[in-house]
């Protein structure tokens, strides 16, 4: 949101407008300043011809305010658009491994809680103080021709309001970070909560829940009403100068009145364009204080978009032709290493078996291949080039990833199996038969294009991991790296499929897994154990 001055730039057309009526206001007030003055003078062409005039301008503003509602409602509908689009993009271009180690509730509260606020204290702000600063205008313009003293009055009352709202600014944007965090906090937890709803209620923990929830919720409230309770006394000296002000400029206008400075027509014309006068300075004081307590989200919502590793990649990956190889790489998720000073090689076209018990450090061996993660030691390079220095968009293209957690859009199996990108249909059919979907395919009447519910909930667990595998083989990658991607499968289909993977000629598999098929051990190449930080190599005797 560092642009944020850039999603103001199609606000041009309500400034347009809101001149426009500002065009007709004054020429309404001006045009019933001589209607008065002809009609107490007795001059009634003139006060006819002047009343027609009045009469004009009052038809073109139905027209000209209906315009405004409309070209406010598509500006703030554009940027807020523009605003959260750009925010999924920035999003989506964080290391995999710093957006593993952020709470989803960081992002999700920022697209609901952060972006209304911006909506509501900033971008409605935004046209709040257009129209105040050029409805102003028109009334400092009108009552200056009724008569440039009252114009001493007007600037009085700006300072006055202007300073209170910079004093307002402060608490409030302190008051609105912290409500920030505590958003954040609440979407964690409603997440984790509807996330756990099974093993709540298998374990009677609905009362804890509530109880949580309440406290959670009771905090979130209060903040919300120390923000009201400070804008409710701001507003509260910012009206009671306004009336005071108000009854002063009349009683001004009065006096004026008296001694000759300002005609009856001028009184009415100020009487009637007042509220433009006042109305303005208070909107404008009240926005003030609403927009620059918006500052610390925009600031907020920068730093949770920022990555703090990065490493240039310059370097474009067309095929994988020879080798991958790892020279002392080490990785830890904190202090503590997972895996220590590894040297492996992987080279094109051969299938590979990594085993290991479990938090051995296969699945983060297979991560850091994967170019999720950089080692925190040691190098990994592709063909002679670092992997860290080569293109992500260039290395993701090359790879089929078939993982056991599988995510499913709530769309058609076509659709989730080419992931929208367009495929022969042949092809299709190649890898959903390699995959062992034939039958899933043929015994629906829609075959592809069944619908999958949100997620895969309305097929099971084995047919899902079936889908990964097809999605991973429609692909054609020169590497496959499967994580436990036969687990959810009955045995006779896990070794029918494997072996199908592992007869792809020119491909390298890569497979971690805890299930070892021996029928289809003699497909591999070597078998990799991973265990007490070390990985060890040995080839699979035929």
């Amino acid at each position: 949101m560092k642009r944020k001055l850039v999603y103001l730039i199609k606000v041009w057309p309500a400034v347009i407008v809101r001149l426009v009526i500002a065009f007709l206001t004054v020429g309404m007030s001006l045009a019933l300043y001589d209607t008065i003055t002809a009609a107490t003078s007795g001059l009634w062409d003139d006060f006819f011809q002047s009343g027609m005039w009045v009469i004009i301008y009052v038809v073109l503003m139905l027209p000209a305010n209906v315009l405004m509602t409309y070209v406010q409602g598509r500006f703030i509908k554009g940027a807020l658009t523009k605003m959260k689009t750009d925010y999924i993009e920035a999003v989506f271009q964080k290391n995999i491994s710093e957006f593993q180690k952020d709470n989803n509730s960081l992002y999700l509260s920022a697209l609901t809680n952060d972006f209304d606020l911006i909506e509501r204290d900033y971008l409605e702000q935004v046209m709040i103080i257009i129209d105040s600063l050029i409805n102003f205008a028109a009334a400092v313009l009108i009552i200056a021709i009724v008569s440039p003293w009252l114009l001493l009055v007007g600037a009085g009352i700006a300072g006055i309001n202007i300073v209170i709202s910079m004093l307002a600014e402060r608490p409030i944007k302190r008051h609105n970070a912290e409500r920030s965090d505590l958003m954040r906090s609440y979407s964690g937890f409603v997440k984790e909560v509807l996330s756990a709803f099974q093993i709540i209620k298998a374990n009677d923990l609905e009362m804890r829940i509530k109880n949580d929830f309440k406290e959670k919720s009771k905090k979130v409230q209060q903040k919300k009403y120390v923000i009201d309770k400070i804008m409710s006394f701001i507003f509260a000296i910012q009206n009671v100068n306004m009336m005071i002000t108000l009854l002063g400029l009349m009683l001004v206008v009065a006096y004026m009145t008296i001694i000759d400075i300002v005609t009856f027509a001028g009184v009415l014309v100020v009487i009637t364009n007042i509220d433009g006068f006042i109305g303005p300075i208070v909107s404008f004081s009240e926005a003030i204080p609403k927009m620059l307590s918006v500052k610390v989200l925009f600031k907020r919502i920068d730093e949770s978009l920022l990555n703090k590793e990065t490493y240039p990649e310059t370097e474009s990956f067309n095929d994988f032709k020879e080798q991958i190889n790892l020279e002392g790489v080490s990785y830890g998720y904190t202090d503590e290493l997972v895996i220590k000073d590894v040297d492996l090689t992987f080279s094109r076209g051969k299938k590979y078996l990594i085993v290991g018990p479990s938090g051995g450090g296969k699945s983060t061996l297979l991560k850091l291949l994967r170019k999720y993660f950089a080692p925190t030691d040691g190098e990994i390079t592709i063909d002679r080039i670092p992997l860290k220095t080569i293109k992500k968009v260039d290395y993701f293209g090359k790879l089929a990833n078939i993982e056991q957690q599988v995510f499913l859009f709530e769309d058609t199996l076509r659709n989730n199996l080419t992931l929208y990108k367009d495929y022969q249909e042949t092809d299709i059919l190649d890898a959903v038969k390699r995959a062992g979907l034939e039958d899933f395919v043929l015994n629906h009447p829609d075959g592809l294009d069944r619908t999958i519910l949100d997620n895969g909930k309305n097929i099971s667990g084995g047919e899902k991991s079936r889908i990964a595998i097809a999605r991973g083989l429609l692909n054609k990658a020169p590497l496959i790296f499967l994580d436990e991607a036969f687990a959810s499968l009955d045995l006779a289909k896990a070794r029918e499929i494997e072996a199908s993977v592992l007869a792809l000629k020119n491909v390298t598999v890569i497979n971690v897994s805890h299930v070892i098929i021996k029928e289809n051990l003699n497909h591999y190449d070597e078998i990799i154990t991973v265990a007490s930080r070390k990985a060890t190599r040995q080839p699979v005797n035929a």
